[in-house]
């Protein structure tokens, strides 16, 4: 009677989890169609409020040494 349980307890278990899988792949399809979408409705290209953020984003970048390899070094603490 034991092994039953155990038996159906896995099956439901097996089943919730491609039930979770099926809704995040469903999910994921559905943000990417949208993603895809609306990027071709709008046309960011000509957005001078971008421009501003790219800049933004390129003088943090430049500044922490993220966008050209240089991370400044810890300085090395061995006695």
């Amino acid at each position: 009677m034991s092994r039953r349980r155990e038996r159906k307890a896995l099956e439901t278990a097996v089943a919730t989890l491609l039930l979770v899988v099926a809704s995040v792949v469903l999910a994921c399809t559905v943000v990417t169609y949208a993603v895809a979408t609306i990027e071709q409705s709008v046309n960011a290209h000509d957005m001078p409020e971008l421009k501003n953020l790219e800049n933004y984003e390129n003088n943090l970048l430049n500044q922490t040494g993220v966008g050209n390899g240089t991370l400044p070094q810890l300085p090395n603490s061995t006695p």
